[in-house]
């Protein structure tokens, strides 16, 4: 599926089915700005990201970072900031890692590389993203690439284990809209809450309650995102109290007020959440429920 928009245009397609409970999906961008000026972005917190720049640069930060050339190809790990993006005109081919891929596909503790860019070309951590890059540097197709992703991917991919179904439990409670505390989550998965600290920051970055309040606020970002009729009290999450418990996490994940959000032109991410929805279900990544094995 793709979105088009007076700048370019973004398009997801999904990796082979045995991977999807490791990969989000594999998105590609095309855009380029009117009158060879800027276009600027803030993109929402969201998984790892591993990311190949196909034409072009981009400048981008994890706010409130300065913006730097980012490396042709790299790998964001998993953010509770908002990452600010700038350029000019860029092609671009991506794979989203969800925390059971980081943990089958990566298996560093993913807390030591949160709300950072990493070049994976000179990160021996992410080896397998770097040689994914050597093969697809040359190619434009997105189904060439999303082929080539795909068989990459696999050949490394190992048996799933019984951490894994932890780890899917984990996931699974996390896009809940009814998972309000750490006390649940502990419930649901029936270990101390000693263990689900550990294991939330390991695979999934951080801490469960810091998890939890992103995915509170997402889903209401994500809802007042695809209705921009509404007012952000209709949008809000029903676990926040009032609308300036809103805005504080507004500013807390996205670096600015909600007005100053909506002030903003954001013509990559109102094309990439309109097209993530139509081809996935959802607007934002983290708010996609982890998919069934398909592995025999």
């Amino acid at each position: 599926m793709s979105a088009l928009g007076e700048v370019g245009q973004y398009r997801f397609i999904l990796p082979a089915p045995a991977l999807r409970r490791y990969i989000t999906t594999y998105y590609f961008f095309d855009f380029h700005a009117p009158d060879n000026r800027k276009l600027e972005d803030v993109l929402h917190p969201e998984w790892a990201s591993a990311r190949f720049l196909l034409e072009g640069s981009v400048d981008a930060s994890v706010v409130p970072d300065p913006p730097v050339t980012v490396p042709v190809a790299s790998l964001t790990g998993p953010t509770l900031r908002a990452c600010y993006i700038r350029f000019e005109k860029t092609k671009m081919a991506g794979i989203g890692i969800s925390p059971m891929g980081w943990f089958n596909l990566i298996g560093i503790d993913a807390s030591k590389r949160t709300n950072q860019v990493f070049d994976v070309t000179r990160d021996p951590a992410f080896s397998l993203f770097n040689a994914i890059w050597q093969r697809i540097a040359t190619q434009h197709e997105p189904e060439n690439i999303a082929s080539i992703f795909d068989t990459m991917l696999l050949a490394v991919l190992k048996a799933s284990s019984k951490k894994e179904e932890e780890i899917n439990i984990f996931h699974t409670a996390l896009t809940s809209p009814d998972m309000a505390n750490v006390a649940q989550l502990a419930d649901v998965l029936g270990l101390p809450t000693q263990r689900v600290e550990r294991l939330s920051r390991r695979v999934f970055g951080f801490p469960p309650k810091r998890l939890l309040r992103r995915q509170r606020f997402l889903r209401s970002l994500g809802v007042r995102l695809l209705d921009p009729e509404l007012r952000w009290t209709s949008a809000m999450d029903a676990q926040y109290h009032d609308q300036a418990h809103f805005t504080r996490d507004f500013h807390d994940f996205m670096g600015m007020s909600p007005r100053d959000y909506l002030a903003m032109p954001r013509p990559i991410s109102q094309a990439a959440i309109r097209a993530r929805a139509d081809a996935l279900g959802q607007p934002l990544q983290v708010l996609q429920v982890p998919q069934p094995s398909d592995r025999h």
